[in-house]
């Protein structure tokens, strides 16, 4: 099977590209934030959350406060450091353990932070989703309502963008429409079936 890691700066367009090729391709999609959003919410993580970050990002029934810890993680490093050191190994345990049970010529992992965290060895393809920095700025201001000196804040914790470049074995600019988008991926989805071929060992 042919492991896609599909990554790209926050607002690029990671999620509507994935989306896509499960949609309209039915692609198996592994999304390491929606794993890790499920995690937070196990009585096991969340406890072990409560434990080292107070209750600060509790509410008073111990329930995490989402945004505000989000808030937090994109401005302080040790926040932010903490939450990777409990969530990170977990995650990568879940992905590992979805992608044996799946039985399909390739499939999606998407991982927001893989050039990030070095964990490049889960994947065969790097698929990078990028435009530019003043779209991903006004993406972000107007799908959070946030302020772009927030969105700033994120992309310089983020991999630089000409470094996230370089290491892509596919890129997709998401700079136009959505049936220009459509029409990128499913160049890809045949020219990932074409790849995924030699790694069937069915």
């Amino acid at each position: 099977m042919l492991v896609v890691g599909l990554t790209g700066g926050i607002g690029c367009g990671k999620t509507a590209v994935s989306n896509i090729f499960h949609t309209h391709f039915s692609i198996p999609v592994i999304d390491a934030d929606t794993i890790a959003r499920e995690l937070t919410e196990t009585k096991e993580v969340s406890g072990l959350l409560y434990e080292i970050l107070g209750t600060k990002y509790f509410d008073e029934d111990q329930k995490l406060l989402r945004d505000k810890l989000r808030q937090a993680v994109f401005s302080d490093s040790g926040i932010r450091n903490t939450l990777e050191g409990i969530l990170h190994p977990l995650v990568y345990r879940e992905i590992k353990r979805e992608l044996s049970q799946l039985d399909t010529f390739y499939c999606i992992v998407v991982i927001p932070l893989l050039l990030e965290t070095n964990r490049t060895e889960l994947t065969d393809r790097i698929l990078v989703v990028d435009c530019t920095i003043e779209q991903q700025i006004h993406r972000v201001t107007l799908r959070d309502k946030c302020s772009e000196t927030h969105v700033r804040d994120i992309i310089a914790t983020q991999i630089e963008r000409d470094r996230r470049l370089k290491l892509a074995n596919d890129i997709i600019e998401n700079n136009k429409s959505l049936d220009f988008l459509k029409e990128k991926v499913a160049i890809l989805h045949e020219y990932y079936c074409a790849m995924a071929k030699p790694f069937d060992t069915s």
